[in-house]
């Protein structure tokens, strides 16, 4: 086709994003054991969804619908998020002619990767869509359909440099994450309209938008491996990152699965456990659940922190102490890896290295907060005084 004169790079096996993901050994299957069955399950069944409608008390349902909106850059954060979720009921329609463009499915996968590349993605990578990735059932418990066979997967991530001078719980840790939420929303939203446009028809899944579990869909994507802390974790962001998805039938090339050989690390590694304010990871083997086996975080607690944390908004502990989390790492320094799995986890020793002797607090947690600490009470800004529970929230020493 003339018009495809000049597109190499849809034909060719260049990076087409900073990192080079592309160079990670593919696997045929998940590196965590999944004998199945894997049941759908209702969004309602959430930890979160059962706070959110009261199931486990007042208390948490009430400080549930303020957890975010509470702090100042959480409410601004999360207002713009709702204006941006009301999107979906204008929705342009399907185009009713496809489109001139190409049938094959490699040139589209990497047309889509470079698109969600410019949309400012970190990471683009493309699985099937599991229908036990698939909520049965919505909030209000009506069912939900997804009668897709692909997901562009998108990928975020969230700011180092915030993160490092974080403790991990305190006001910005879900504000840091809502800003990942805005842009990706703002991506898939867009990713999917532009299909639409071209006769395709496609939908996102994105946050207070999602009708689909998140987790299984970006291990099906081949964006990392599950972890001790029951999330996917990357290679190159650990799990300071989140997710989106553009829903399709368009006939795609998917990446598979990746080893990187986590669930030995992780089978070894207890840090996120042993830093963990609720005591939510646990350090014992996997266990098997719905199907697969896992490290199965107890969600109750952590949720039940994340609610009702009198310091800050939710909790980012273990994906912050992480080793695999190494905020200094930008994509330049990605730029002369060969895929050498002995680099990349001298790259995660030196990290955990770094977290010991500092007794996992970073430096910067003393000098680098550029928030202040407020809370909304009443209907007033105020500087909040109230403290975690000593079992919940330890405290770690200053390091001379």
């Amino acid at each position: 086709m003339d018009q495809l004169r000049y597109h190499d790079v849809l034909y060719d096996d260049s990076q087409l994003g900073p990192y080079p993901d592309h160079l990670l050994k593919r696997a045929d299957k998940p590196t965590n054991e999944i004998p199945g069955p894997v049941e759908r399950r209702s969004e309602r069944e959430s930890v979160f969804s059962k706070s959110l409608m009261g199931d486990f008390g007042e208390e948490l349902e009430r400080e549930f619908k303020r957890m975010t909106n509470r702090y100042p850059i959480g409410g601004a954060l999360q207002d713009l998020q709702w204006y941006i979720n009301k999107y979906q009921k204008r929705r342009n329609p399907v185009a009713p002619k496809k489109a001139p463009i190409p049938e094959d499915p490699r040139v589209m996968s990497r047309h889509l990767k470079a698109l969600g590349y410019f949309l400012g993605a970190d990471i683009v990578r493309i699985g099937p869509l599991a229908q036990s990735a698939v909520y049965s059932h919505n909030l209000m418990g009506k069912p939900v359909e997804a009668p897709y066979k692909y997901a562009i997967v998108f990928c975020c991530r969230k700011d180092p440099k915030t993160l490092a001078a974080s403790n991990g719980w305190d006001d910005i840790v879900d504000p840091v994450s809502y800003q990942c939420y805005q842009r990706l929303a703002l991506q898939t939203e867009v990713a999917a309209n532009y299909l639409r446009r071209l006769g395709i028809d496609a939908v996102p899944s994105n946050m207070n938008n999602y009708f689909t579990l998140m987790p299984q869909i970006v291990l099906d994507a081949g964006m990392g491996e599950v972890s001790r802390m029951g999330i996917i974790l990357n290679p190159f962001l650990g799990c300071n990152c989140k997710y989106a998805a553009v829903l399709t039938n368009l006939e795609l090339e998917t990446d598979g699965y990746v080893d990187f050989g986590l669930q030995k690390y992780c089978g070894k590694c207890t840090i996120c456990a042993d830093q963990c304010p609720s005591e939510s990871i646990k350090r014992g083997p996997k266990i098997l659940y719905n199907g697969y086996y896992t490290w199965k975080l107890d969600s109750r607690t952590c949720s039940d922190f994340d609610v009702l944390n009198k310091e800050g908004c939710v909790c980012g502990r273990c994906t912050k102490v992480c080793p695999w989390n190494r905020p200094d790492m930008e994509p330049r320094d990605w730029e002369e890896w060969d895929g050498s799995l002995e680099w990349l986890y001298k790259t995660v020793d030196e990290q955990r290295e770094r977290n010991i002797a500092n007794n996992f607090v970073d430096p910067r947690e003393y000098t680098k907060k550029w928030w202040f600490h407020l809370d909304e009470r009443d209907g007033e800004i105020v500087i909040p005084t109230e403290k975690n529970e000593q079992k919940l929230c330890r405290e770690y020493p200053i390091q001379e």
